[in-house]
């Protein structure tokens, strides 16, 4: 039997209302208050929220659906598909790209999650110029490619797909990249050379070059910082390398949780603690009083 169709409804979210009543303050106070700490505004952002306001909403249009057998009908509102911010379109999103990766992208090799990240001090520089994400990406890229010819002693071309992640647990700035990459590489022949272990301090120390060299080569650091930066015991460039499975197995990524529900029904059942204490639940209001 087929589930009853139920239509969103995002207005009635905390997040929706939030943005419906203040954003155009926000809009207003931006320069003022938030400009010297958080960098210029970028357009997208108001583009972004504009769009989510409008998702769902029927005014904005919808899809009229017939079911050519029995002539049920129902109306379908238009979604802002947006990426990374509307929590229904982003969700449908990373499923439908989840799935793609699997099926088409992945190679059938085993891979491994690496993180790399900058010192605090260098992260102003991509702060106020978000271009240069890009070209910390590819210094990331770059300096696994050279650990691998070091390691193997020939070149190769690891996959990896990146992710670049611009803040931490507590929404501050924190530049940081995720890579998944193959554990090893494709020679010029197209044979795959597999590398099952990786020195995280050594691919650190290659990372923190090439990202100091990018710099210098902008003209955004000193040499002398640069070589002083390299002789700190604790630079803060660091790289870490997720254990993958024991069995040497490849690791495919079965689903992806966010709705919150589901989320603390696993980590009650596995028994999950955190040092930073929870805050509070919001008690639910019951259907009959919506």
């Amino acid at each position: 039997m087929a589930g009853v169709y139920r239509p969103r409804h995002p207005e009635r979210t905390v997040l929706y209302r939030v943005l419906f009543h203040h954003f155009d303050r926000f809009l207003t106070e931006y320069e003022g208050r938030f400009e010297r700490e958080y960098g210029f505004f970028r357009p997208i952002v108001k583009e972004v929220v504009e769009k989510y306001l409008d998702c769902g909403n029927p005014r904005c249009g919808f899809a009229r659906i017939r079911c050519p057998d029995c002539a049920e009908e129902r109306l379908v509102m238009f979604s802002c598909r947006t990426r990374g911010f509307c929590p229904s379109c982003h969700a449908k999103r990373v499923e439908e790209w989840g799935e793609w990766m699997r099926e088409t992208l992945l190679l059938d090799v085993p891979h491994r999650q690496i993180v790399f990240t900058i010192p605090k001090r260098l992260r102003v520089f991509f702060k106020f110029n978000r271009r240069l994400l890009g070209d910390l990406c590819r210094c990331a890229l770059r300096s696994l490619s050279c650990y691998f010819e070091i390691v193997t002693g020939s070149a190769l071309t690891p996959g990896v797909i990146a992710a670049i992640q611009t803040f931490g647990d507590r929404i501050n700035l924190h530049v940081h990249l995720h890579f998944l990459v193959t554990e090893g590489g494709l020679d010029e022949a197209g044979v795959f050379h597999k590398i099952p272990r990786i020195d995280d301090a050594r691919l650190a120390e290659i990372f923190a070059r090439e990202v100091l060299n990018f710099l210098v080569g902008r003209e955004l650091l000193s040499p002398d910082w640069a070589e002083r930066l390299l002789s700190w015991p604790h630079s803060g460039f660091n790289v870490h390398s997720l254990v993958r499975a024991k069995c040497g197995g490849r690791m495919k990524v079965v689903a992806f949780i966010t709705e919150v529900a589901v989320v603390d029904r696993i980590i009650d059942h596995l028994k999950l603690r955190f040092v930073a204490a929870k805050p509070p639940r919001r008690p639910m209001s019951s259907p009959r009083s919506r």
